[in-house]
């Protein structure tokens, strides 16, 4: 497998952020589809933060000892828009044209932090982010009865989150945020369970390991429903950065990299057609590096950086 089609095999994956859905009770123990109603509307209300941390070291000797202390940055900033999706058309195979719109209700906003870890500069970047996605929208893409969709052209939601390649969290992002689900092939059963190991391989890949767990749940509303829980993890070692001049000799010129993906969803799903609810999707990446060197420690301290961001979708009526 070549490296671009193992890395797109994992965004894949990565982008199934919760979802499988029954249509009726009497669909236990068989896989879940969609079923969409033609000239029909769904709308949601969708809320999105964005958070972004740093974390590294400072020292202190005194009288020969080496003191460490954490020294954590951080910032955070949210958003919310309605959207719409309008079922134009179905084909005889259950495939529907759908228009989605999607319409900011409150401009970004700084979510509070501690005056410590508060940081100008990782402000300044979510608020550019959060900006750039606080805009009206519309979209046309067709989706199957097990969730895939295909939009034509290139995507309307362009994000640059800096995290270099493959771009798990745009990638992630940029399905998480719709009202809609892909469906395991998991048959449907209360407590039913699937894992499968997660192993790209390839240049972006080294020591690369994962996995992907699914799991059905009950699931509380006014009308029958059911929940999907999805953990999809992976960490691997990055292609390294050049070293800088204090650490080149050591480390032959380069600096070795850590990287890691989290996401948690689950998503509740309408017994009837398939349709979400609710749902709620986060997902993280954190790199990490070793920095220079400190006179009195074992071992080198550590630098790292995290990006999360939480997604909720609700139903309106």
């Amino acid at each position: 497998m070549t490296p671009s089609k193992s890395s797109a095999r994992f965004c894949l994956l990565a982008v199934v952020c919760a979802i499988g859905t029954p249509r009726t009770a009497q669909a236990q123990g068989k896989p879940i589809g969609r079923v969409f109603k033609a000239e029909s509307e769904e709308r949601y209300a969708v809320s999105v933060s964005l958070k972004a941390q740093t974390q590294s070291v400072s020292t202190e000797t005194v009288a020969s000892k080496t003191y460490v202390m954490p020294i954590v940055h951080s910032a955070q900033v949210q958003l919310t828009w309605n959207t719409r999706r309008r079922i134009l058309s179905t084909s005889p195979e259950g495939v529907a044209e759908i228009e989605e719109t999607v319409m900011p209700t409150h401009p970004c906003e700084q979510v509070a932090r501690p005056r410590e870890s508060a940081d100008a500069r990782l402000l300044e970047s979510l608020s550019s982010l959060c900006a750039a996605m606080a805009v009206p929208l519309s979209i046309r893409y067709t989706e199957d009865t097990k969730g895939a969709q295909h939009e034509a052209g290139a995507s309307k939601l362009h994000l640059d989150f800096g995290e270099g390649q493959p771009p798990l969290m745009a990638l992630w992002l940029r399905r998480a945020v719709r009202p809609s689900v892909v469906f395991p092939s998991l048959a449907f059963a209360a407590g039913a369970k699937s894992k499968q190991e997660l192993r790209p391989s390839g240049e972006l890949w080294k020591k690369a390991q994962g996995s992907e767990s699914t799991e059905w749940l009950e699931a509380e509303s006014g009308t029958p429903a059911a929940s999907l829980h999805v953990v999809q993890q992976l960490a691997w070692d990055p292609p390294a950065q050049a070293a800088s001049a204090t650490n080149a000799a050591k480390e032959g010129g380069t600096v070795p990299q850590h990287a890691s993906f989290f996401a948690d969803s689950i998503t509740t799903l309408s017994l009837l057609d398939g349709g979400v609810v609710r749902a709620h999707r986060s997902a993280s990446r954190k790199a990490s590096h070793k920095i220079e060197p400190v006179a009195g420690l074992p071992e080198s301290p550590e630098f790292s950086s995290r990006l999360t961001i939480s997604v909720t979708i609700e139903r309106l009526p």
